[in-house]
């Protein structure tokens, strides 16, 4: 296939080195392999690679029906050839091929190698070693291709490239390009794991969702509803295809294996017989090594499905009648013993889907299971048919109950959650009244309602008290943090609701000040073996404070990616909402307000589909703080406003960073009485909580946009707190006192190195205009250039403190606003000279008479106006589910 039109598409990212090294082989002149599986975007790749080194290649496709048909390949190939030969017997192709080819080099991709005839590839490895044809060849596996083409390997010039499964990058960049759009980070995560990082798997689940209602824009970002699942007719087809071909025994083999999940070899042995090796060498089984005896050898292996196939892709090739099926094939070969609990789990499952009998004990087991690991929508399916199981005893029932309902509300049910409840809360034990009593106040906002449901009662154990505390520590009521400590040792309570406890323990901690203390306790309590055999749940609970120790801190994205939390959010399966809305804040820890903006509003975009924890009006605050540092005055408006409608305990305990992150928003929008109002509001409320690190916060905030000009007010707060930001600004009134490059540098270096760039940059231009009010101007000069050169990161991003200025058309001249727009965009005297037809000296001119008007002394302050455009708010759009929940 000669000529053919390659459209441009930008490289993956995982795939650009690849690529480089494959055109480097190329130009070296030997044979190149890509290997990997179909679908895995191996021909893509291909054909970049042959656009970047020959645009007259050939391109040939194997064919099944023809691999075994003597030359066939070869027929294929002197047609597409110029001045190819014009004879049809095998001798009469090789000699034509061999003459059309003698004087001028012929590239050729093989594409889908695996089948070649025999025959041709033995010709195309002759011209190859000695002739001027060089190949490209695409095929699954080495060992697939007919042996003529397999023995190229041992060439000098030999080039073998692996095509492993797609990144998140990769991914994002494809649901961009696919999607039009773009694409909500938690989005890219389960689409990518639906796909198991197979290109077109990713791209028929994308199309399958948008179809379905279950992918929509929000915040103009596209964003996936959380209660999807893969079961499009795109999907279905694409894997009917992939399957069409296999042998019948191959086929079953993975079936049976999505039923089971990933399974010992022994026990797919057991079940499968050498059906399974059949799949293994067909490359649609994984076979992982999980363990392996040092003095015997003896291996530990384990069988799961590969070649990008997932258990809800390879379910959606076959019916319910299939299903059934395989579940009799499992009960007769494979006792429930042999199943570890994720595989119970999903086993039990299918069974209840089908309407089998399920023994209570296995029931609650799988459920309890499933809970632990956070995996909700398990859970529901466990429980839906929860009326028609016999159920032993009561305590069975509360189990189970309790179950269902917090698996509801995670899932964004809580009125089905604790309607489900209701009738069984007045003989309830602690934990039930807890949960009811948690999904009342954290999903619905009804605090009234938590703690009527928690209010004591004759007869009562402690953990209900217990819990009614830990409910009023959420609401953000002033609580006995001794009390709460104690608790988290409470052997009558479960292992989750004292991580809970201790959680507010940490937080509370972090709020007055002791955030190291907390940090080293959070510490100690990650590494340990306690942690490791804890549940997913348990550690979520756990986890939860994290955030707010770092933040008190002063700690940066960077620091967190250093540390073993981001891996504990992954085990934990931690909400994607949550763990976004950390991370948009960590960016404005730093003054990275438009990666912050744009991080908060995919959160806000997921949390519009399902916000189970009611957070979408903390992220809100955020989002509209990082629009105020935009300059972003519609946006920073648009955001408080959502801020303020949606329930007041959005964020709970957390609550108080978002009010804080306010100030600024409420100084621009509303003005300075209002702002000042918030202020001191705040600072009564966390000074009569003893809430010392948000009282520092506050003032930081403050001082940060112009409200509080006495400094020595933040220093003498800070030194009573714990922690490297605190100690920094404990620093602020010798340093600003008396404004040396040393004192003031010191302390600009010291927020630098924790990532801190805005508090840097401020810092540094406040010691410069205190520098010049006392007369020091080599200091100065200096302070200004090192809070310039800080700042660069920082793009569109000011505050008082930092001093820039955004280019007013209302203050400026036509002329004056036409040549600080294009130095603020970089532009030199000489070229906004040529460009608005002014002499250099009138640029200059217009430069200085400017700087007076926005109060500023270079040029390197200047900031251009917001572009129209990111001045417009997010178009939100109604949604509703387009799936059962228990789905």
């Amino acid at each position: 296939m000669t000529g053919f039109q390659i459209e441009r598409r930008e490289v993956l990212p995982s795939r650009a080195d690849a690529l480089n090294t494959a055109i480097k082989a190329a130009h070296r002149g030997g044979p190149v392999f890509i290997i990997g599986d179909v679908g895995t975007g191996r021909t893509t790749f291909s054909l970049q690679l042959m656009d970047r080194i020959e645009s007259n290649f050939i391109w040939i496709i194997g064919s099944k029906s023809l691999s075994s048909v003597p030359f066939s390949t070869l027929s294929v190939l002197a047609t597409q050839i110029p001045d190819g030969p014009a004879g049809t017997t095998p001798t009469e192709l090789v000699t034509g091929i061999g003459q059309a080819t003698s004087k001028r080099t012929q590239w050729i991709f093989l594409d889908q190698a695996e089948h070649v005839d025999q025959q041709s590839a033995a010709v195309l490895k002759q011209f190859c070693t000695a002739g001027n044809i060089r190949l490209v060849v695409a095929a699954t596996t080495v060992r697939s291709m007919p042996s003529e083409l397999r023995s190229l390997i041992s060439s000098p010039t030999f080039t073998r490239i692996e095509l492993e499964p797609l990144t998140y990058e990769d991914a994002h960049m494809m649901l961009a390009e696919i999607l039009a759009g773009e694409v909500n980070s938690s989005t890219v995560t389960s689409l990518l794991e639906f796909s198991g990082g197979h290109a077109l798997h990713l791209r028929e689940l994308a199309l399958d969702a948008q179809a379905t209602g279950a992918l929509t824009k929000q915040q103009d970002y596209w964003t996936l509803s959380r209660a999807w699942a893969p079961h499009g007719k795109r999907t279905t087809d694409l894997i009917n295809a992939r399957l069409s071909d296999q042998p019948d025994n191959v086929r079953e083999a993975l079936e049976l294996l999505a039923v089971t999940g990933p399974v010992p070899l022994g026990v797919a042995r057991k079940l499968m017989g050498q059906s399974i090796y059949d799949a293994i060498d067909a490359d649609l089984v994984r076979l992982d090594l999980v363990s392996e005896n040092p003095v015997t050898g003896e291996r530990t292996e384990r069988v799961r499905l590969g070649a990008g196939l997932s258990s809800q892709l390879v379910f959606s090739s076959f019916d319910s009648s299939t299903l059934r099926r395989h579940i009799k094939t499992i009960d007769e070969r494979l006792s429930w013993e042999l199943f570890d609990s994720a595989s119970r789990s999903r086993f039990t499952r299918h069974r209840l889907d089908m309407g089998l009998t399920v023994p209570i004990r296995e029931l609650l087991s799988d459920v309890e299971q499933a809970a632990s690991a956070r995996q909700f929508a398990q859970v529901i399916a466990l429980t839906d048919l929860l009326d028609q199981q016999r159920v032993d005893s009561p305590a069975q029932l509360e189990t189970l109950l309790i179950a269902r309902a917090d698996a509801l509300y995670e899932l964004g049910k809580p009125e089905a959650a604790l309607a489900l409840l209701q009738e069984q809360l007045p003989q309830g034990s602690p934990e039930m009244r807890f949960v009811a009593a948690k999904i009342a106040y954290a999903s619905l906002g009804r605090l009234e309602v938590a703690e009527k449901i928690l209010e004591e009662r004759p007869g009562d154990p402690p953990g209900v008290a217990a819990y009614l505390l830990l409910i009023r520590s959420r609401a953000n009521k002033l609580v006995d943090v001794e009390a709460l400590r104690r608790y988290a040792a409470m052997p009558e309570l479960r292992t989750e609701g004292r991580a809970s406890f201790l959680a507010h323990v940490l937080i509370e901690q972090s709020y007055a000040g002791l955030a190291e203390d907390a940090m080293a306790e959070y510490a100690r309590i990650s590494s340990s073996q306690e942690w490791q055999e804890w549940s997913a749940a348990v550690r979520a609970e756990l986890i939860f404070a994290f955030p707010t120790i770092a933040f008190a801190l002063g700690m940066n994205p960077a620091t967190f990616a250093q540390m073993s939390v981001g891996e504990d959010l992954k085990q934990a399966n931690a909400d994607h909402a949550n763990v976004i809305v950390s991370i948009g804040m960590g960016y404005l820890e730093s003054g990275l307000a438009s990666q912050a903006l744009s991080t908060l509003e995919q959160a806000i975009g997921l949390l519009s589909v399902g916000d189970p924890y009611l957070i979408k009006g903390f992220a809100s605050a955020f989002a509209a703080y990082a629009a105020n540092l935009l300059g972003n005055r519609a946006k920073a408006s648009y955001y408080l406003e959502m801020s303020r409608s949606e329930p007041a305990v959005s964020g709970q305990i957390l609550r108080p960073i978002a009010e804080r992150s306010l100030l600024s928003v409420i100084l621009e929008v509303e003005g300075r009485d209002a702002a000042q109002a918030h202020l001191e509001k705040h600072l009564a409320s966390a000074e009569a909580f003893g809430r010392k690190n948000l009282v520092m916060r506050l003032l930081l905030e403050a001082w940060q946009c112009g409200l509080l000009t006495d400094v020595e007010r933040l220093s003498r707060a800070a030194e009573q707190v714990q922690g490297p930001l605190a100690a920094t600004l404990a620093g602020y009134q010798a340093a600003l006192d008396d404004p040396t490059e040393s004192a003031v540098g010191q302390l600009v270096q010291a927020h630098a190195e924790a990532g801190q760039l805005l508090l840097a940059a401020q810092l540094a231009a406040s010691g410069s205009e205190r520098a010049r009010s006392m007369g020091r101007r080599t200091a100065a000069t200096h302070l200004l250039g090192l809070s310039l050169e800080i700042a660069q990161p920082l793009d569109q991003v000011n505050t008082p403190a930092l001093g820039r200025a955004r280019v007013d058309e209302s203050l400026l001249t036509a002329r004056e606003y036409a040549t600080c727009i294009r130095a603020a965009e970089g532009a030199s005297n000489q070229e906004i000279s040529k460009e608005l037809f002014l002499s250099p000296r009138t640029v200059e001119g217009h430069l200085q008479r400017s700087y007076s008007k926005l109060g500023i002394t270079d040029r390197r302050q200047l900031l251009a106006e917001p572009a129209t455009g990111d001045s417009e708010v997010p178009q939100a759009t109604e949604y509703t589910l387009a799936l059962p929940i228990s789905e």
